[in-house]
């Protein structure tokens, strides 16, 4: 058995399939017995002793695999420093949790496609990124912002007075195909990427029409709150916020800050560089910072790019962030659990994603605790028990027909 989530770096560096943005992140392997080797040499844990661990906790409530066990770090005691190994709960489990949890999976759709949540959050007086521009290759319907052809998209890209935008695909995830461009040069045809890199437009329209010729959304690139420029850079650094369902409404649960670095075009965990951040829940001051997982996993405590300290660095309108993804969830009711990408800006929090199927690797990494607890598991008696009342109206329903 073999495992490729261990060195960030490793898996970043994996040839890609576009020139111009990410479309997969995968890399080498590296055996159990190799995992388990390195690990006893880095706790000083014999190998038997860390192998039975490892088997209860698989076993255990979280259904942890052995992929999930390097990846936090549970084989290392002074890092977890005194958290309870069984409430981490593995990518197979959180799978599986999450469509639980979320039962009503006729509603999925609409946090799948970005266009579609943001456009229905938005009406609601919600706050998001207003859409630029979408590019859907073959359409016919006219709009002052549908890109319908090669030609349309290219002069768009080409055209100063859009920049600086960030491109995504309309359905994707973990940042896949995103693009954060700073300006054009018509003269040249090339575009300027963040990190003063030059992409030739039509090397960039061949990806796009390539992997996401269905529908890629630019938006106006949104620069983080003014406070946090100085400590963080100008790329936008989102906050993780789950809430959750209860029987007095939905409410915050747990957060977690992904912070941007190394030149990186999004602020998603798994590129190399980033970091993620524990909050302290009530006044959101970061009280650690980490990078890397598994055996690359390290404390941070100052911003690589800026050199300025993390901890102790607040999120600014931080109780108005999570007020404002407690509002999302009201008008998103049907969802017991939502992920929530929010970021604070000069205007106040604005809602970059919402996602119905969140990893709870990121807030579990942050603070380096898993999620179980009473809280999750009152989540998940309220919801199956909601979803076997919806089970029998439908089934009156239709016995009614």
């Amino acid at each position: 058995m073999a495992f490729s989530f261990l060195s960030r770096k490793q898996k970043t560096e994996a040839p890609a399939e576009a020139a111009s943005f990410d479309t997969a992140h995968g890399g080498p392997q590296m055996s159990m017995a190799e995992c388990m080797q390195r690990a006893a040499q880095q706790t000083g844990a014999p190998p038997m002793q860390l192998t039975r661990e490892y088997s209860r906790l698989a076993f255990g409530p979280g259904k942890v695999s052995f992929e999930d066990y390097v990846k936090y770090r549970l084989f290392d005691d002074a890092w977890l420093n005194g958290a309870e190994k069984a409430d981490f709960i593995g990518a197979r489990r959180n799978r599986d949790l999450v469509i639980e949890i979320n039962y009503r999976h006729d509603w999925h759709g609409l946090l799948t496609n970005k266009l579609v949540s943001m456009s229905y959050l938005a009406t609601y007086g919600l706050p998001t990124i207003a859409p630029l521009a979408i590019y859907a290759s073959g359409m016919t319907i006219a709009s002052d912002k549908l890109l319908r052809s090669r030609a349309e998209l290219r002069a768009f890209l080409l055209d100063e007075r859009h920049y600086p935008i960030f491109g995504k695909p309309v359905e994707s995830f973990q940042s896949l195909g995103a693009l954060a461009l700073l300006g054009c040069d018509p003269a040249s045809g090339e575009l300027i990427a963040v990190g003063d890199k030059r992409l030739k437009v039509d090397e960039t329209l061949d990806d796009i029409e390539k992997h996401y010729g269905a529908g890629y959304l630019f938006q106006k690139m949104v620069k983080p709150h003014r406070d946090l420029i100085p400590k963080i850079g100008e790329r936008l650094a989102t906050v993780r916020i789950l809430t959750i369902a209860t029987p007095d409404g939905p409410k915050a649960f747990r957060a977690g800050w992904k912070i941007p670095a190394a030149g990186n075009v999004a602020d998603n965990f798994w590129r190399s560089g980033n970091m993620l951040a524990g909050l302290d829940f009530e006044t959101g001051r970061v009280e650690r910072v980490t990078s890397g997982v598994g055996f690359e996993m390290k404390d941070v405590t100052h911003h690589p790019d800026t050199g300025a300290e993390l901890i102790g660095l607040a999120v600014p309108d931080w109780a108005k962030m999570k007020a404002t993804a407690v509002e999302g969830a009201k008008v998103l009711r049907h969802f017991g659990i939502i992920g929530w990408d929010m970021a604070a800006t000069d205007d106040g929090p604005v809602i970059v994603e919402a996602n119905e199927t969140p990893d709870f690797g990121l807030v579990q990494i942050a603070d380096r605790r898993g999620v179980i607890c009473k809280e999750f598991n009152d989540l998940i008696a309220l919801q199956q028990a909601a979803n076997a009342a919806y089970v029998k109206r439908i089934k009156e329903s239709v016995a009614r027909l």
